[in-house]
């Protein structure tokens, strides 16, 4: 797990680009957005983020 945070803290691309899908989503589906959904869009693309990220690094050590 030490191994997994110390890759997560050099690859931000896809925690940024998980963060651009979930503003993406919530421009779209509000038209006034508050608060509320802006720390909605937040978490959506965090956690598609940290997904993507995840699952490149659980291939990766299944090679190794």
């Amino acid at each position: 797990m030490r191994i997994y945070f110390k890759e997560r803290y050099k690859s931000y691309i896809s925690i940024t680009f998980g963060l651009l899908i979930g503003f993406i989503v919530a421009t779209f589906l509000f038209d006034r957005t508050d608060y509320k959904s802006g720390f909605g869009a937040i978490l959506f693309g965090l956690i598609i983020g940290e997904l993507l990220f995840y699952s490149r690094w659980s291939k990766r050590q299944k090679r190794e």
